[in-house]
């Protein structure tokens, strides 16, 4: 299988790592972070370039008269929402209630009341799977972070738990696919793994592969289709001089 496969790359990449410079490191992490904002933010809107993601984040000041005011403001709070996962995961700090709550927060920031969640039933348009209704929220959540602390579950299975149930549970009135990547690579970085972004020419997969957990429970397809984008990023991480 594919993710053992992945998984037997981790040692290579932590011996990559120790010849590199903090410098270095910090290079790759910030390039791959602009990349990251960019395909995660726009992931349904394109209304704005790479470029200008990149000029945005530096200078957050920058307005842009012709674009949407919602989509800065995310590519904003995206930019913060990332660097506060890099913070906890050089803490060692677990996924938990507090965590999440903070980290939907900063998504949302300035655009609607963050950390909170959702009071009314929500219906996705075209989706397969309709979300809990509100009234069980707090005892799916529950349900989460204790299956988090699963001692069997863990590496590339436990990054694609914490990403898929978010998006099967959908806690929040908004910003859940934006927190679901950023829990993706949360989770990822604190079992030794690479970050990764999902394109927009991967959506029908990636959808794919979310279905089969939400409709049948089913965690193989998008833990095999994380650890082809995993063994990409690894092998790129390996490769650059």
């Amino acid at each position: 299988m594919k993710i053992q496969e992945v998984e037997e790359l981790l040692q290579a990449l932590s011996n990559k790592k120790g010849t590199l410079s903090i410098a270095e490191l910090k290079e790759r992490c910030d390039d791959f972070d602009k990349l990251y904002i960019y395909e995660s933010t726009t992931f349904d809107n394109g209304d704005f370039s790479f470029e200008d993601v990149c000029f945005l984040l530096e200078d957050h000041s920058r307005i842009f008269p012709d674009k949407s005011e919602h989509i800065r403001k995310a590519i904003i709070n995206n930019y913060h929402a990332i660097q506060m996962v890099h913070k906890l995961v050089r803490e060692k700090k677990e996924i938990n209630e507090t965590v999440l709550k903070d980290l939907h927060q900063v998504l949302v920031d300035g655009m609607i009341p963050g950390g909170v969640y959702r009071t009314r039933d929500l219906f996705i348009l075209g989706a397969k799977h309709v979300p809990p209704t509100y009234l069980k929220i707090f005892k799916k959540m529950d349900a989460y972070f204790q299956d988090l602390q699963d001692s069997k579950l863990k590496g590339l299975e436990k990054a694609a738990f914490a990403h898929l149930q978010i998006l099967k549970i959908y806690p929040f009135m908004d910003a859940n696919g934006r927190l679901a990547r950023l829990l993706l690579n949360y989770q990822l970085e604190l079992e030794g793994f690479l970050p990764v972004s999902i394109t927009k020419g991967l959506r029908d997969e990636y959808f794919g592969t979310i279905d089969e957990y939400k409709i049948n429970k089913d965690i193989v397809p998008f833990t095999e289709f994380l650890a082809k984008l995993e063994e990409k990023r690894i092998k790129e991480f390996l490769e650059r001089e």
